[in-house]
């Protein structure tokens, strides 16, 4: 009997070419192609469940950070209510009661109002209001008062008197709430703050109350289930559920009536094997630290296995039909293998070395034509999206520039207006013109009609402007002192890049350290060869060069670093790594910063930024 071999090698050489490379090219392909899924299969099976539970966390991660973004507003609009000092003064005076004169509790009722209204333009704040006596005619107002009774009257009153002694806010559990002058009722969350008089005594003078829509959090912790039979859910230490996702609904109501609803543990590690209600799940948990929340995930393991044989499922199928499609293509292309590849690879070549304007035939309808037509469609997609590129790199260099530039702080704004509302109630009107004035070339040189070059005299304009307005803040205890050479003053400038440094040294020296009677702040500016070099300079506290580096790397909310880094960021986007700041600073000895811009016209300027 012949080797099996030799007749395979017998049979393989009477056919003809064709039949060789049909019979060699399936063959090899359908192996190799085999082999790949196998693999494919077995890798993505091996590392699905770890990536979706990497998934999963990264969500619940996201939602923490949202979730304490909400507690940290709330907080934020507490202290804005705790320190107004016209709801000190009216709730702290021992007259505050329902016996005074009508007028002056109406009067008295619109000064505290405008208090709650503005605090309500943040965004995520449904109400904000405080308990007041009850026979004060205004605690009937029920949307920013209420009568001192309702509180008692809560059930949760015990529980908020207890933990007023140990914490700073108590949050309560969802609850119903009829808004005055509404039809309908809306699902609240709050907090509640005992307000004490800051005075010094810390004496007790009200409570107030910072209310958010639970549907705001459920937004939150919907965005963050990836699956369709789990939960996300939000639990307090009560074991109360504040809100949860949509579809985990269903389940979180079996767990609490069978009493095994998971709440914080601190033994749970990340994604802990649970047994709930006779199912199996994967549990993970994440404290949140405003508030005595626990974010829970729950992650059915039998949803993660049959996701995981669905996987193979369609591993399997599109295997079968591959190897059936290299079967049958293989036979119908195999007397233009050789040449056309060879065609098409030179071609291939070609573009490779950069020539895009390849000569390309007629291609027939078979699949190598396709492959031609293809790669055709390709080459003019790649000429566009150069061209594309092109553009784009500059649009996007315009765009970011411009965002840059939003530097409009609008609580500078409302801080300012409302200044010109006191001055005009306290003293008849004698400031509120240069006031108004100052803000108006305050924004007038901001905003420039949408240019973001201004003179470097404008830019000087917008920092007295700045400077006036903040000492009827600060009762004239700041000083501006500019020493800028006159042939420098017509020179280009981007516009709002000395501001945000002047506002950095009155932030951080008067309005930050209370004994501070007074600073002075100097603004002097030379030509150095082809530049103009800027030097911002007070006689603060100073920083350290901690404090230095993340003021130049500040990537956070707070405002101030904000504007130091976006300063930076714009004068290197426009002109290079040349340009910028640079800070020195000696602690207990102030700060100065140097400014680096090109010396030009507004005009060459304005087309250099573009």
């Amino acid at each position: 009997m012949k080797n099996p071999v030799r007749l395979f090698k017998d049979w393989f050489s009477r056919h003809s070419m064709r039949t060789k490379l049909a019979v060699t090219f399936s063959c090899t392909v359908v192996l190799i192609l085999l082999l790949l899924m196998i693999l494919l299969n077995y890798f993505i099976t091996r590392n699905y469940r770890e990536q979706l539970l990497h998934t999963a966390e990264k969500s619940c991660d996201q939602a923490q950070s949202f979730l304490e973004n909400y507690l940290e507003t709330m907080i934020y609009v507490s202290d804005l209510i705790y320190y107004n000092n016209d709801l000190q003064q009216a709730m702290s005076s021992p007259a505050f009661n329902g016996h005074r004169n009508f007028g002056v509790q109406y009067r008295e009722f619109l000064q505290l109002d405008k208090v709650f209204t503005s605090v309500e333009m943040v965004e995520t704040i449904y109400r904000s209001r405080v308990f007041i006596p009850d026979d004060i005619f205004y605690s009937s107002n029920q949307r920013h008062f209420a009568g001192v009774s309702q509180l008692e009257g809560r059930v949760d009153y015990e529980e908020f008197l207890r933990k007023s002694q140990t914490e700073m806010v108590y949050f309560t559990e969802p609850e119903e709430v009829k808004i005055p002058g509404q039809i309908y009722t809306v699902n609240l969350v709050s907090l509640l703050r005992t307000i004490r008089n800051t005075d010094g005594t810390a004496t007790p003078i009200g409570v107030e109350q910072v209310s958010i829509l639970t549907s705001q959090l459920r937004s939150v912790l919907e965005k963050s289930d990836i699956t369709t039979t789990g939960a996300v859910y939000l639990v307090n230490d009560a074991g109360a559920v504040i809100s949860a996702s949509g579809g985990g609904g269903g389940l979180l109501k079996m767990l609490s009536e069978n009493g095994t609803l998971p709440q914080y543990d601190r033994k749970v590690r990340k994604w802990t094997a649970q047994t709930l209600a006779g199912e199996s799940y994967l549990m993970n948990q994440q404290r949140l630290k405003l508030a005595d929340w626990t974010l829970i995930a729950l992650v059915p393991e039998k949803e993660i296995n049959r996701q995981m044989t669905q996987i193979g499922s369609v591993i399997l199928v599109l295997s079968l039909f591959a190897v059936a499609v290299v079967c049958t293509v293989s036979v119908l292309i195999a007397r233009y293998y050789t040449h056309r590849l060879k065609l098409l690879t030179d071609m291939m070549h070609t573009v490779r070395g950069g020539d895009l304007n390849v000569g390309m035939e007629k291609p027939s309808n078979d699949e190598i034509g396709q492959l031609f037509r293809s790669f055709s469609h390709m080459t003019e997609e790649l000429k566009e999206l150069m061209q594309q590129q092109y553009k784009s790199g500059k649009a996007v260099k315009s765009a970011q520039l411009k965002a840059l530039q939003a530097q409009i702080n609008p609580h500078f704004l409302y801080n300012t207006l409302d200044l010109i509302n006191w001055e005009a109630m306290d003293h008849g009107a004698p400031e509120i013109a240069e006031i108004a004035k100052s803000l108006a070339r305050f924004y007038r040189i901001s905003l420039n009609r949408g240019q973001q070059v201004v003179t470097i005299e404008q830019e000087l304009r917008h920092v007295e402007a700045y400077v006036k307005i903040q000492n009827h803040h600060f009762d004239g205890a700041i000083s501006l002192k500019t020493d800028v050479p006159e042939e420098l003053l017509p020179l280009g400038c981007i516009n709002i890049i000395l501001q945000p440094l002047v506002e950095n040294s009155i932030m951080h020296g008067i309005a930050e350290i209370p004994y501070i009677q007074e600073c002075n702040v100097s603004i002097s500016a030379l030509r150095e060869e082809g530049d103009v070099v800027f030097t911002v300079e007070d006689d603060g506290m100073g920083m350290t060069e901690d404090q230095l580096k993340a003021l130049l790397c500040a990537d956070s909310s707070d405002s101030h670093g904000y504007g130091v880094k976006n300063i930076d960021s714009r004068l290197k986007l426009s002109y290079g790594d040349a340009y910028g700041l640079t800070y020195r600073s000696v602690v207990g000895h102030g700060t100065a910063v140097t400014i680096r811009i090109p010396a030009m016209t507004p005009e060459e300027m304005e087309r250099h930024v573009q």
